[in-house]
């Protein structure tokens, strides 16, 4: 049995430091006394609080999926690698390229060894797949305006710290000056780098990413694209005061296609309807057009963390002036009258509907006095969002 490992962090002695332990959220957070969110005696702190009140480009670090067998994860590398159009590197140093890397990067791994040492079969339709992953696919970003080739080198110094030597790992870059389908989606403009780390490390360790890890791995990131010229901050969502959870990455990502069959729906495929999405539709219009409103624990889970996460700030304001800098101590006061209220992804979507509730009852099929009409809204499936098309239009 894989030995169980959670990743090491390389990490800056001088690094940022943020008082981050208290931003997980499991229910709804009792008040508290504020606690500083950063340090006046530290340099490094500081610099980390000035590029969060100047708005510095956010890098993001997330974990997209993984493989469970060794034809998801060939599918994956085929993907990232636009099916050998693109460089694929290496944890060896090597740039490999063609329509074979996939499969090369399967063998080479021992990805079909690995399964087969766990015993568990693919699952029955419905059910859930309980087979360890094989690989974990991670995504490392930037802002659309940041060089691509730093984001590149801060990725590869980021995967060397962390994998060389225990995880195989490979990684494509998407340019969006010669990645071929960076149109496709809002998130192909913004340089980004596909990283695939196999998750049972040569001597048998499993890797486990933890919530706390994507955190470190931001604040890494970041550093290491600092160190190569390039503007970057890694300050927690909720201390940035960003009000409402991150819209599905699905949706934000395959709203383009949705739009694009919109406009000429004889040359763009037509998007796969959405179960899901319809009851949605049905529970805001509930809401707007008879005032039922749905369960909302959510946001109450949401405005605990911010009440919190102003009391902290209004703790750092109270350092600041105690080590006697009053301008930063009034640049904090400032951002805190500017954070935005707190807003959940289900109400930006009921505010949606809402601007277009005729044209949804109509295609939901719900009762009114005008007349009736079968076309249900068109739904991506992928991006959980629904068009813009008027019935009949």
């Amino acid at each position: 049995m894989a030995k169980k490992r959670t990743v090491r962090i390389a990490r800056d002695k001088d690094a940022q430091g943020l008082n981050i332990g208290s931003r997980g959220r499991k229910g709804p957070q009792a008040p508290r006394a504020g606690r500083p969110l950063f340090d006046p005696s530290s340099r490094a702190s500081m610099d980390a609080l000035r590029r969060t009140l100047d708005r510095v480009p956010e890098v993001m670090v997330k974990v997209t999926g993984g493989g469970r067998d060794s034809g998801t994860a060939e599918a994956h590398i085929d993907y990232i690698d636009r099916h050998g159009e693109l460089d694929v590197l290496t944890d060896g140093g090597d740039t490999l390229k063609g329509k074979d890397v996939s499969g090369f990067l399967v063998k080479d791994w021992k990805l079909d060894t690995v399964i087969n040492q766990r015993h568990r079969e693919a699952p029955e339709a419905g059910e859930k797949d309980k087979r360890a992953k094989l690989v974990h696919n991670i995504v490392l970003s930037m802002p659309h305006g940041a060089p691509p080739q730093k984001v590149l080198e801060a990725a590869q110094f980021f995967a060397r710290e962390n994998f060389a030597f225990s995880h195989r790992y490979a990684m494509v870059l998407h340019d969006p000056a010669t990645d071929p389908k960076h149109e496709k989606t809002e998130s192909g403009k913004n340089p980004h780098v596909h990283l695939v780390v196999k998750a049972v490390s040569e001597t048998g360790e499993r890797l486990y990413i933890r919530k706390n890890t994507l955190q470190e791995w931001r604040e890494q990131f970041a550093q290491a694209l600092r160190d190569r010229g390039v503007e970057a901050n890694a300050t927690p969502a909720a201390i940035r005061g960003k009000g409402r959870s991150s819209t599905k990455g699905a949706m934000h990502q395959h709203q383009e296609r949705i739009e694009k069959w919109q406009h000429d729906p004889e040359a763009n495929k037509k998007p796969i309807e959405s179960s899901y999405l319809q009851s949605q539709v049905e529970t805001a219009l509930n809401e707007v057009v008879n005032g039922v409103v749905p369960d909302m624990s959510g946001k109450k889970m949401l405005e605990g963390t911010r009440n919190n996460v102003v009391a902290d700030w209004h703790a750092t304001v109270h350092a600041l002036r105690a080590a006697g800098m009053e301008n930063d101590a009034i640049a904090v006061e400032a951002f805190i009258e500017k954070l935005p209220k707190v807003t959940t992804d289900y109400e930006v979507f009921r505010d949606r509907v809402a601007k277009d509730k005729d044209r949804l009852q109509l295609a939901t099929g719900q009762k009114r006095k005008t007349a009736h009409v079968e076309q249900k809204p068109v739904v991506d499936k992928q991006s959980q969002d629904v068009d813009h098309l008027a019935p009949g239009r």
